[in-house]
């Protein structure tokens, strides 16, 4: 699995930490920009395989990539 995120988000380098802790088989890669403006400064969001995914907090993203 491919999970992108923005390197805007203001906790990026958390956020990445609990990506890699949760998926450590999979590549996370931190991209300058993810086309989803606007979105990515104030919440977690990420781009796994091509497809756009969006949460409140961090746990609920993952358990959003968990569930692909």
């Amino acid at each position: 699995m491919k999970i992108q995120i923005c390197k805007k988000f203001s906790k990026v380098d958390k956020l990445q930490k609990r990506l890699i802790k949760a998926f450590p088989d999979d590549t996370v890669t931190v991209k300058s920009c993810i086309d989803m403006c606007k979105r990515c400064k104030k919440q977690p969001v990420a781009k796994v395989d091509g497809k756009k995914l969006k949460a409140k907090r961090i746990p609920s993203l993952i358990e959003k990539i968990d569930e692909l």
